[in-house]
């Protein structure tokens, strides 16, 4: 439970009086408190039965309610309700006696310091099983999810135990020539497999231990369909939980059998290696953690990253940045005899995950890598170059709670490495720091933001967007900005409060708060100029959010505002990652005739290729091209990077052509910029020279540019 959520406290006592000195000493230790007491057994019975309380105190030596009454009334009520046992005294007796009954604890009245740990204690117990009771509904509903998409999947999925089948979907029994999946039940999977590929799966026709979790297995074999015919199929294996019980999944992967029999050429397989695939490799070390803990042995994690790329993009532009780039992660992979759990995440990111591997030789192992670059030179476009590394490392077990925190730790083990020794070109293992506050930071947020929103205190502002080309589409265009009340001050807002916001856990919270604002000004907007629409910035976790579409159409059927009134707009770099949900976010915005837009696009190694995937109405350029066309300078270093962001935003505008996606440029601060973008077609601008972010729509879009 956070501390600036109200604890709701159930009081046990004679007076007023008692009950406020208990909320007073909790509420010193900064706890939003929201109690009732309780005089008699009847006003017990009644507020008990009113709401699940946080926690009962209660004066044990209450003549009016025996101890004893309060927990069967607990009991009978069915509340999940820890109970405190106050005593005028300590009593070795009575505290026994009071935690025989099910008190968590017995504090003597006067010791304050104690009750507070008590009330601490307690209520991270509370918490925790409401969490799991939460996760258990959760569960059931995914199981029952799983089990309908196991009915339904185009593969052959059958479910294994002790050897036989207990479950079997259409697919399965079609292709093992059954004419009902009820005739495939109790029957001995290993009748189905091909006699030369029986001992291969000897280990996963015993008994199953959950304690003892087997490895999946994956592996083109023989199966053998009712008739004797055997024919090739790609078999994946693993463990899985089935009725509360440990069981096997079966499943028949007709599209792996395809790209296992494909002929790949070495040099296809290493080029593939270069390709940034964000996905793939969040799955390389999901299952690096999920195998930590079945072995409990640590897998390792390995962040490559280039020392000095931006310089080198700079200086070099991104095309031959990237051949480097290229052309290193193929030395890499030839390093390496044998086949490589890795993959490239960003254009200077190349991650390799080590399976059931010490600290100490993944730390020689890396350093040998740095060696290794250091010394090879490598050829591009008749030029040559030298490289150095720096590898960041970290464990992957129970200890990393997600994908992102592996990430995280590798990225921090490389700045401490840089920290140390600017130039890089070494290894350093990731050594937490005890004194870190990391956490309390990312808290921070999220308590401000709860905090701001139950104030009311965030605030939305307007910036329009202006179409650069006569004609237009006649639309009055206008950007939702997020800010903060000026009356709050500054002390209370953590630092880059708003750029963390989007990345935190409340990020969709305050989304729905943007929207819900937005979606009340518009309404009034409308009444004078219909052509109004908005542009709405949603966070990653929103998008990601299967529960955001249908809140959605909700908060636009009671506004009455249709679809396109606004228009939803995402980072590239989230579109990227989260590409599914991103794709399905549009289509259904399509459908609903909405529109969507990309924000901070052109940065990615491809950006296009993004727009294949994700339909979108609108893209806006990335605030770091547009500074390069703005500043071209009179230097020559400066005028070079201008002409590499003119090179860039033209391969960006010429990739537009007859795609029907407008594009806007956001941080036009002065007009030396506009004669640039007329000539190269962009639709819309947006930036102080247009009209700074206003609390009003009132922007005269007849004046132009």
């Amino acid at each position: 439970m956070r501390s600036d959520e109200p604890l709701h406290i159930l009081i046990v006592d004679k007076s007023n009086d008692e009950a406020n000195r208990f909320i007073s000493i909790l509420r010193s230790a900064d706890f939003i408190v929201e109690a009732k007491l309780a005089t008699n057994e009847e006003q017990l019975q009644k507020t008990i039965s009113i709401r699940n309380w946080d926690l009962l105190l209660a004066a044990q030596d209450y003549s009016k309610i025996p101890t004893q009454n309060i927990f069967q009334r607990i009991r009978r009520a069915e509340r999940d309700l820890p109970v405190i046992l106050i005593s005028q005294e300590y009593n070795p007796k009575k505290v026994i006696e009071g935690m025989r009954l099910g008190a968590v604890d017995v504090v003597v009245e006067d010791q304050d310091q104690h009750l507070i740990k008590v009330v601490q204690r307690s209520l991270r117990s509370v918490y925790e099983r409401r969490q799991s009771r939460e996760l258990e509904r959760k569960l059931s509903i995914a199981e029952k999810r799983a089990q309908h998409l196991m009915d339904i999947s185009r593969f052959p999925i059958a479910i294994i135990k002790e050897g036989v089948y207990i479950y079997g979907n259409d697919a399965c029994a079609n292709i093992f020539g059954f004419s009902d999946v009820d005739e495939m039940l109790c029957m001995p999977i290993i009748d189905n497999i091909g006699s030369r590929d029986r001992e291969k799966l000897k280990a996963y026709m015993v008994p199953l231990q959950s304690s003892d979790e087997l490895m999946p297995f994956e592996a083109v074999i023989k199966i053998v369909d009712a008739d004797g015919k055997e024919t090739d199929a790609f078999l994946q294996i693993q463990q899985i939980q089935y009725d509360a019980e440990p069981a096997l999944q079966f499943t028949i992967n007709k599209d792996k059998l395809f790209d296992a029999s494909m002929d790949h050429s070495e040099q296809q397989k290493t080029t593939e290696y270069s390709a940034i695939q964000p996905q793939l490799v969040y799955e390389l070390i999901s299952r690096g953690i999920s195998r930590s803990v079945q072995s409990g042995q640590d897998c390792m994690l390995l962040n490559i990253q280039v020392d000095r790329f931006s310089q080198l993009k700079e200086d070099l532009g991104i095309a031959k940045a990237e051949k480097i780039a290229h052309s290193l992660v193929m030395f890499i992979v030839q390093l390496f005899d044998h086949n490589l759990d890795c993959g490239r995440i960003s254009e200077n990111c190349f991650v390799i995950v080590l399976p059931d591997t010490a600290e100490e030789k993944a730390l020689d192992l890396a350093a040998d890598i740095c060696a290794q670059i250091s010394q090879q030179v490598f050829d591009i476009d008749d030029e040559t170059f030298s490289l150095t590394t720096s590898i960041g490392i970290t464990g992957l077990n129970e200890n990393v709670p997600s994908v992102e925190r592996g990430l995280e730790r590798s990225e921090e083990a490389i700045a401490q490495l840089r920290e140390d020794n600017s130039l890089g070109n070494g290894a350093k293992f990731y050594i937490p720091d005890i004194h870190s506050d990391d956490i309390s930071k990312a808290e921070a947020v999220v308590i401000t933001a709860k905090n701001l929103l139950s104030k009311d205190a965030f605030s939305i502002r307007y910036q329009p967007i202006v179409a650069l080309i006569d004609g237009g589409s006649g639309k009055e265009y206008y950007e939702v900005i997020l800010g903060i009340k000026k009356d709050i001050p500054a002390r209370e807002i953590p630092e880059d409060f708003i750029t963390n916001l989007f990345k935190s856990e409340i990020a969709a919270e305050v989304d729905r708060w943007v929207i819900g604002e937005a979606l009340n000004s518009l309404t009034e907007k409308l009444k004078t100029n219909p052509e109004t629409q908005l542009f709405i910035n949603i966070s990653a976790q929103s998008f990601a959010d299967s529960e955001f579409l249908p809140w959605l159409q909700k908060a636009l059927s009671a506004s009455k505002l249709p679809a396109n009134a606004l228009i939803f707009q995402f980072r590239e770099i989230d579109a990227v990652r989260y590409l599914n949900q991103a794709a399905a976010l549009c289509e259904e915005m399509k459908k609903a005739r909405g529109q969507v837009g990309i924000s901070n696009f052109g940065l990615a190694i491809n950006p296009l290729k993004t727009l294949e995937r994700i339909k979108a109405d609108f893209v806006k350029v990335d605030r770091v091209i547009v500074e390069k066309l703005a500043n071209a300078g009179q230097d020559k270093a400066a005028q070079e990077r201008a002409a590499q962001g003119k090179e860039q935003f033209q391969k960006i505008m010429a990739g537009m052509t007859g795609t029907g996606v407008d594009v806007i440029v956001p941080f036009v601060e002065t007009a030396t910029i506009i004669p640039i973008l007329w000539q190269q077609g962009v639709q819309y601008i947006q930036g102080h020279y247009i009209n700074k972010p206003s609390f009003t729509m009132d922007y005269d879009f007849s004046e132009g540019p």
